[in-house]
């Protein structure tokens, strides 16, 4: 908005001129947003909530804003709550079961004080981010990181039989900061801490013999495993021995077996038929070795 005209001496200082510099003066003096009370701070105003100076509010929740300040460039330095990532080791006996981790900016504990102050453009998002083994477990510091654009992150996949895991990249967006008229604002994406819980298993084929493991089912998460089983009309066994599943004949019933044997000659095709009387006596017909 133009300010009104200089005067000489002598001029008349008009009621439109004086009202002009009120609402220049006015346009040009920062206005705090809803819940938040601007006091005058190095470099300029501070933004912040209700309180007692350099204390939190009752019940601040986690990761709210506590104080926006303008800084020298184009950005704002936003000061917020502490929260915690909790993660519940539920794959794991190991203790303790619940784990609660500190976010950290810049290297710096959320919860240090002097809390650390974050630099945030215009329509800039805060997330947290959190990184897992392929187990699901964390294990990096979780950290706040500022971007414009979305952070999809990537679902962590345990090892399974055909190939090594993946760790996984979790975001959390937390808030953004945007303009109320000439007055930062914030719009609230998550305050309160974020839980995070180890839900896939590793599996593994054990023993020796034929692979059980089939395969990993990418759109339903499942890893699939064959059913062992005896063929319908078959007379087998099957049972579970400690780490393997043994296919064996089943005791005491009389069974016929067809042979079929390629001679390595001119001779056709000779199927010989095995017959088990229920004595495990092996006999064979047309003579030929069984």
């Amino acid at each position: 908005m133009k300010l009104p005209p200089k005067k000489k001496p002598g001029d008349p200082i008009l009621a439109a001129d004086w009202n002009l510099m009120l609402e220049a003066i006015a346009a040009r003096t920062p206005a705090p947003g809803q819940g938040l009370s601007l006091s005058a701070a190095s470099g300029g105003f501070s933004y912040s909530l209700p309180g007692q100076l350099g204390q939190l509010p009752k019940g601040q929740p986690p990761f709210s804003v506590i104080a926006i300040e303008k800084s020298e460039s184009s950005y704002y330095l936003v000061t917020m709550q502490q929260g915690w990532v909790i993660e519940r080791n539920t794959p794991s006996a190991s203790h303790p079961a619940v784990i609660l981790h500190m976010p950290e900016y810049g290297g710096t504990a959320l919860d240090t004080i002097p809390r650390p102050q974050l630099h945030v453009g215009v329509n800039e998002i805060v997330w947290c981010r959190y990184r897992c083994s392929p187990s699901g477990l964390i294990n990096y510091p979780p950290e706040i990181v500022i971007a414009a654009a979305d952070q999809p992150g990537s679902h962590y996949y345990p090892t399974n039989p055909d190939e090594s895991g993946t760790d996984g990249d979790y975001y959390v967006k937390l808030f953004q900061l945007v303009m109320d008229g000439d007055s930062p604002a914030i719009q609230v994406y998550q305050q309160s801490d974020i839980e995070h819980c180890a839900e896939l298993w590793t599996g593994e084929n054990v023993g020796s013999g034929a692979r059980v493991f089939q395969k990993l089912d990418e759109t339903d998460g499942k890893y699939k495993f064959r059913t062992i089983k005896a063929a319908s009309g078959s007379v087998l066994d099957v049972f579970e021995s400690g780490d393997e599943v043994i296919v064996t004949i089943m005791s005491g019933i009389a069974f016929y077996l067809l042979v079929h044997r390629q001679l390595y000659d001119t001779r056709p095709v000779i199927d010989s038929y095995v017959n088990d009387s229920g004595g495990h006596i092996i006999s064979t017909y047309n003579d030929q070795v069984f």
